[in-house]
């Protein structure tokens, strides 16, 4: 999938494998064609179609859903795929749009440099951080991965013990990346204030010029913690031109903080059905 050339987070193996089970994704493989389906709510729902046309990709899929009397339902549809769409058939397709799936697409050393005025707040969270702690980063190693997984376990407690079903999803993916982040090509950070671990955060490559962050999290008692985690990170990735640091499925708190990151891209998304 990372051969698409795609930045939507839908297009990276990490992504689907990660939240397989919450989203009930299957993948399936025909000729030179990738299909992804997901049916949370039992209903299907495609990626659209990847390593072949995107005319011969949706002629698949519709003989798939036309054998099975069920619409054909599009996601992750960015703007060019919406246009093509629109191109081979008009009147035909009826796109709704998500701003809470929008992904937020940061420059890579905008993030690792935070230069200018516009991060003079994340500056100042860091600084603040470094005078109040002995801290120190540690990339992801088969040392230290316990240590994320205690940190998820807390940050889990303190969001009510992962009550919510997408938060105990989230908490089961984080372990199966963590055992699994060799062969999903995941690597990570960690952050320890006197060899406490405090935050965490882990991605994968989309593509050649797109990291995607899948995972940041930080214990609430440690103020400026999230900027000190990103920013590492960040440092280590400037390999890639842009960090793809997902949605904010229309959260408000979470929302305010990437957009104060300053994207570079929102990359707008839609879904997508045939009528």
């Amino acid at each position: 999938m990372t051969a698409s050339g795609k930045m939507g987070c839908e297009f990276s193996y990490t992504t689907a494998y990660m939240w397989s089970q919450f989203y009930n994704v299957r993948i399936a493989r025909v000729g030179d064609a990738v299909l992804l389906c997901s049916e949370a709510d039992s209903i299907p729902s495609f990626l659209p179609p990847i390593g072949v046309s995107l005319s011969e990709g949706i002629t698949l899929l519709r003989t798939y859903t036309e054998e099975r009397a069920v619409p054909l339902r599009l996601h992750g549809v960015d703007e060019d795929t919406r246009a093509a769409l629109c191109a081979l058939y008009p009147d035909r397709v009826r796109f709704e749009e998500h701003d809470g799936d929008f992904d937020y697409v940061y420059e890579t050393q905008a993030l690792a440099t935070l230069q200018g005025n516009t991060y003079h707040s994340k500056k100042n969270h860091i600084s603040a951080f470094t005078r109040q702690h002995n801290w120190r980063y540690e990339p992801l190693t088969d040392m230290n991965a316990a240590d994320a997984l205690a940190v998820s376990s807390q940050w889990c407690q303190e969001k009510g013990s992962c009550a919510d079903a997408g938060l105990s999803s989230e908490k089961c993916a984080i372990r199966r990346l963590l055992e699994y982040r060799e062969t999903l090509s995941v690597s990570g950070g960690l952050v320890y204030v006197d060899d406490k671990p405090v935050a965490f955060t882990l991605g994968s490559p989309i593509n050649n010029d797109v990291f995607d962050v899948h995972v940041e999290k930080a214990l609430s008692a440690y103020a400026g913690a999230y900027a000190v985690i990103n920013r590492e990170f960040a440092k280590t990735l400037t390999a890639y031109r842009y960090l793809n640091r997902e949605n904010d499925m229309g959260i408000p708190g979470l929302r305010r903080a990437k957009q104060s990151y300053r994207p570079a891209i929102l990359l707008k998304k839609y879904t997508c059905e045939f009528i």
